[in-house]
């Protein structure tokens, strides 16, 4: 298992991660740019001195911020990190980009390359791929390290989004056969929740929540966890604040007593569906989001109902009663 306890300093703010990884175990960190995930795992990876707190796999202490003399080299640790520049030998095939880290026989590479769609490229030198390719070979190498944890830092980021997604479930499915922990760090749900079997919240440098992906979404702890997975409704009444998810929310009939009453202002089709703006009126302000199956007029007063809807209390009195 790793165990991350620990503390760095940054300029902004500090980094504070305390997060466990069993063997086999895939987690996301999500958080928005700048919230200290790639921080988090460059110090996972022997790349940044702890200022605070150590890190442990199984038996083996990494680091430690009251020894870092002591702390194991990048090459020593069995952390593997892949980020989003594929970082290969420009004079090698792509064979032997595959097959670069020690111990590797040729036949396992080439293997390895045919199962992620590298069979025809096994021969070709770098510049001789697409970004996409070159990015699927640097999966394929980084998965010959026989790493304890896998770090990724976006990997994907700079692909169209189908590719992107593509390669991650290509790398989900091909760490389901190991033991390979995995952590993961992007500041796109989609991603996360495709990839991950708990998501970490990360904001500011702090974990605010930790928990099985769908269950983040449907029970956000808190307004900042809320925006970062998906909400992009906060209604006010009086202290408190309702966070609305456009996926969450429904129409219902007008008449009906108890719901959200709000006006259309803006209609936008996403796909098969048509996604509303609307203002709230009633005990309810602010804006929201829904997306529906049926359209609305721009003005048309429509009644809505949003199960589950989590309700904080800010202590702040927006009314101002």
């Amino acid at each position: 298992m790793l165990v991350a306890d620990f503390e760095l300093d940054r300029r902004e703010f500090p980094v504070r991660i305390d997060l466990r990884v069993p063997r086999g175990e895939r987690v996301a960190l999500l958080g928005r740019s700048g919230a200290g995930k790639t921080s988090t795992l460059e110090a996972l990876a022997g790349l940044l001195s702890l200022s605070r707190g150590e890190i442990h796999l199984g038996e083996r202490r990494l680091s430690s911020a009251a020894a870092p003399g002591a702390d194991l080299p990048p090459g020593r640790r069995g952390v593997g990190l892949l980020r989003q520049t594929p970082g290969l030998f420009p004079h090698l095939t792509v064979l032997e980009n595959i097959g670069y880290a020690k111990g590797v026989a040729p036949e396992v590479a080439r293997a390895t390359g045919e199962r992620l769609g590298l069979g025809s490229l096994l021969g070709v030198r770098p510049r001789g791929l697409s970004g996409g390719e070159a990015q699927r070979v640097a999966l394929a190498r980084a998965l010959q390290t026989k790493a304890d944890v896998l770090c990724l830092d976006e990997p994907f980021n700079s692909l169209d989004r189908p590719l992107g997604l593509e390669l991650l479930d290509l790398l989900r499915r091909e760490l389901e056969s190991s033991a390979t922990a995995a952590v993961l760090v992007t500041h796109r749900l989609d991603e996360a929740q495709a990839f991950a079997h708990r998501v970490a919240v990360l904001h500011r440098g702090r974990i605010l929540q930790v928990g099985d992906p769908r269950e983040l979404v449907l029970r956000p702890a808190s307004l900042e966890v809320s925006e970062l997975v998906g909400y992009q409704g906060w209604l006010v009444s009086g202290s408190q604040t309702m966070a609305v998810h456009p996926d969450l929310v429904h129409p219902v009939e007008l008449a009906a007593e108890g719901e959200l009453l709000a006006r259309v202002v803006g209609a936008i089709p996403q796909g098969a569906r048509i996604e509303l703006e609307l203002e709230a009126e009633g005990r309810w302000r602010g804006r929201f989001r829904c997306r529906s199956e049926r359209s609305a007029a721009v003005g048309e007063l429509m009644r809505f109902a949003a199960p589950g809807a989590p309700v904080y209390e800010t202590g702040v009195d927006r009314d101002g009663g």
